[in-house]
Parts: C-alpha cells; sequence; structure tokens
C-alpha cells in the first residue's frame, strides 16, 4: 500500500506535516509565553479601563454645531445660528432619554461681539473641557464643557459656560438656565 504514493505526494504531505507543527508549536509558545508576563496583564486591565474622549464640531453658512461633555454620563451638543445669534446647549436626561436640559444665550443681545451692520455673521463654534470644583447657585457646579465661539470677522473670542445639577437630571427634572459669558478677548491683532 505504501508504494502506490509516488515521491511527489510523499513530500506533499510531509510538508503540509512540517507547517502543521510549526503553526501549532508558535501558538502554543505564544501562549505559554503571554500567560507568564504580569507586564501583559496590566496592559490589558489598563486597556479594558480606557474610555474615549472625543468633541466634534461643524458649520455651515449661517449655523454651526459642536459637542462636549456635560458630565461623565452625558454630553451636550451646542448650537449657534448665525443670523439670530442664540447659542443653546441641549443635554439628553441619560436615565429618561428625554430633553435633561436646555441652556441659552444671544451672543447678539448679549453685547459679546461688535457685529458690524451690512456684514454677514460667520462664528465658529467648539468644546473645551472645564474641570470646576467649585460650587454654584442652586446646588450645582459648572459643566465639564466651555463652549468657545469665534467671530470670523472681527477675530473676537468668547467663552461661555451654564449650570449643571446633576442629582436634579437623576431625579427626572429638566435644567434651563443662561449660558454664562467665562471670558472675552481678541484673537487677531490689527496691525496698522
Amino acid at each position: 500500500m505504501l508504494r502506490r504514493f509516488s515521491r511527489q505526494t510523499w513530500e506533499i504531505l510531509l510538508t503540509g506535516f512540517a507547517v502543521g507543527l510549526l503553526v501549532g508549536g508558535a501558538l502554543s509558545a505564544g501562549i505559554w509565553l503571554g500567560e507568564g508576563r504580569d507586564a501583559n496583564r496590566e496592559f490589558a486591565a489598563q486597556f479594558a479601563e480606557l474610555k474615549l474622549k472625543a468633541s466634534a464640531s461643524h458649520g455651515a453658512d449661517t449655523f454651526a454645531v459642536a459637542t462636549g461633555p456635560v458630565d461623565e454620563d452625558v454630553e451636550g451638543l451646542f448650537t449657534l445660528d448665525f443670523l439670530t445669534g442664540d447659542l443653546q446647549c441641549f443635554v439628553i436626561n441619560p436615565r429618561t432619554a428625554g430633553v435633561g436640559g436646555r441652556f441659552a444665550t444671544n451672543v447678539n443681545d448679549a453685547k459679546i461681539f461688535g457685529a458690524k451692520k451690512g456684514k454677514k455673521p460667520n462664528f465658529l463654534l467648539v468644546t473645551g473641557q472645564l474641570n470646576s470644583s467649585g460650587g454654584y447657585a442652586g446646588g450645582g457646579r459648572l459643566a465639564n464643557s466651555i463652549c468657545y465661539v469665534v467671530d470670523a470677522n472681527s477675530g473676537e473670542v468668547a467663552a461661555f459656560g451654564f449650570p449643571w445639577n446633576k442629582t436634579a437630571v437623576n431625579n427626572g427634572g429638566v435644567q434651563a438656565f443662561p449660558m454664562i459669558p467665562m471670558g472675552k478677548w481678541s484673537a487677531r491683532e490689527l496691525r496698522q
């Protein structure tokens, strides 16, 4: 029976057997080496705790949106209407999936920017992180996001925050407060 196989058949069979042994040996060695390393386990534990923190922003001709964290459980959606000057932040209640908060101001009414008559408004909107440890009126603190609005025509920049009471949201309440101007400066230095 052994004589029925040609030499080429035996070579193919032995090559397959050798490759199988090599792959199996490499897998066994990898498992054996990987299990014995405490560093690998620590790295895996750290990786399991990694949480992605990201925000996004986008604008069009007359409207801009951005997202930013309000606390460790939820983020807010910031909107800026260039035509009306309305700056708002909407927060979803993570427990009820309904509206948990609406915070607003008007960048034109607040005289934050020196809008020029006849000039088309052009804004940029981004968020940044703010870890406020101080308390705020009403039992809350400032939200973890600060919203930056840039008037692209003048180069003026303004920062806005808002109070956030996580306990009120957990109890099913809806918060509605004005946004607070946190600061203003110019990003453009005009030279004569």
